[in-house]
């Protein structure tokens, strides 16, 4: 958008359709996300956990470059995986 325009949810679906991100993408006209969250990059993506907490906000894409950070965001993943799903330590 340029100029100042308001982003409009027809204008957002214009641009997107050209651009083909390749990812699902949050229509957010009033920009509560970026507010609520710090979103200050795009693309941003956020995982909450069954506590409601975001414990991973990120670029997606740059998980796939980076062996250091997609790890971390495994472990984190696990993580909040085995706290929602507990082990069942039973007889």
């Amino acid at each position: 958008m340029s100029g100042g325009d308001v982003a409009t949810l027809a204008a957002s679906r214009r641009d997107f359709a050209r651009s083909a991100p390749g990812h699902p993408v949050l229509w957010d006209g009033g920009n509560r996300n970026h507010r609520n969250y710090g979103v200050t990059d795009w693309p941003t993506a956020f995982l909450i956990g069954s506590d409601g907490k975001v414990f991973w906000q990120g670029n997606p894409h740059r998980l796939r470059h980076r062996a250091d950070e997609h790890g971390e965001f495994l472990r984190l993943l696990t993580e909040q995986l085995d706290r929602a799903h507990p082990a069942d330590d039973g007889p």
